[in-house]
């Protein structure tokens, strides 16, 4: 799943860049005029707000399609975020088993984007995998407290990285502490479980987690104003 997801994030960049502001590559070698993806897919607050629901646009499936975009004029933001999935991923998958890694991944980024729901400005859009980076940070720290590894350094990672994300404009915070907090819970689930039924309880904590965050953005979509 970890070289599964690089390899997605790879190909949407390279897209993203071939239609970007409707003038990209793609656009010069052939001439025709390809949809922009990253606006395409991108996830503002107002997309997944009860205003677009009254208005015909309702969108929530950007909360999950943003999480494998990044800024086309960034590069920076797709290495860093790639190289921390490559380096976390790597370590977690094999712990936890790919089904349970998918899901870390896709609740982590979803909690992201419910996070940018609730405090993000609703016309403001955010994209990029540091959601479900944020959340790998949250889960190893989980993992290695309930195995006794020494979790110095991964303390000193996420406060690093969240300080770096309320320095600097552009870089949304929101979408880093949901994903951070969705994936520390979803590693709490995994490493409670009882040992008996495990795979069971596994299922139902993670559906369980998943179903908290639909409400969560159910309730958010009624909070967030329309412009």
């Amino acid at each position: 799943m970890t070289y599964t997801v690089i390899a997605i994030c790879a190909v949407m960049y390279l897209l993203q860049l071939a239609t970007w502001q409707h003038g990209g590559a793609a656009q010069r070698l052939t001439g025709v005029d390809l949809p922009d993806v990253t606006r395409l897919m991108w996830f503002a607050p107002m997309d997944a707000s009860a205003h677009a629901v009254a208005t015909g646009t309702f969108e929530p499936w950007r909360m999950l399609t943003s999480a494998i975009l990044h800024h086309p004029q960034a590069g920076v933001h797709i290495l860093f975020n790639m190289l921390a999935l490559w380096f976390v991923g790597r370590v977690i998958e094999p712990t936890i088993g790919r089904a349970r890694f998918a899901a870390l991944l896709g609740l982590s980024a979803f909690g992201g984007s419910v996070a940018v729901l609730f405090l993000t400005h609703p016309a403001v859009p955010t994209l990029g995998a540091s959601g479900a980076v944020f959340g790998l940070f949250g889960a190893l720290f989980i993992l290695m407290r309930a195995t006794g590894g020494e979790t110095g350094g991964i303390v000193a990672l996420i406060a690093v990285n969240m300080v770096v994300s309320f320095i600097f404009d552009g870089i949304s915070w929101q979408g880093h502490l949901g994903g951070l907090l969705t994936g520390a819970l979803v590693a709490f689930v995994i490493v409670r479980a009882p040992r008996r039924g495990r795979t069971l309880w596994h299922t139902l904590g993670l559906a369980g987690v998943g179903v908290v965050l639909l409400i969560l953005a159910t309730i958010g979509a009624f909070t967030v104003p329309s412009a």
